[in-house]
């Protein structure tokens, strides 16, 4: 039934569920996972050395939230990581359609803006855009 599988990681605990859950996925079905990590666009506006500074802050973020997601996903199937700047959502969408995944998991609510929403901006939007089945994990 999948085949691949993308997983949007924040470092949020509905993020490591929703990981823990696609991994289970994965396993049942022989699916490939990639794990995916969305920052914030870093304004150039900033000038040098400052945006360069930020940018390289927050790759290194998100290299680490990425390798904590690989060895929480274990050994036992493939996986992939891609590291983008930008909004979340059109960041999950635009991987998900290039990537011709067959599923999206991703966490309810994350470390976005809005709290207390029951659900989350980012995977709302999700939800209602993608081509592919959604998974929402609380």
């Amino acid at each position: 039934m999948f085949r691949k599988i993308l997983v949007a990681v924040d470092g949020s605990r509905h993020a490591s569920a929703a990981l823990a859950l696609a991994v289970d996925l994965a396993q049942r079905y022989s699916a490939s996972l990639c794990l995916l990590h969305a920052f914030p666009h870093v304004s150039d506006l900033l000038g040098t050395p400052y945006h360069e500074d930020l940018l390289a802050a927050r790759t290194t973020i998100g290299r680490q939230l990425l390798e904590a997601a690989r060895m929480q996903a274990g050994e036992a199937l493939p996986v992939e990581t891609q590291l983008v700047e930008g909004p979340p959502a059109p960041a999950i969408l635009r991987a998900a359609e290039e990537g011709d995944y067959d599923l999206v998991v991703l966490g309810s609510r994350g470390h976005g803006k809005i709290a207390g929403l029951l659900l989350g901006s980012t995977s709302s939007a999700v939800a209602q855009h993608a081509g592919c089945p959604v998974l929402l994990v609380h």
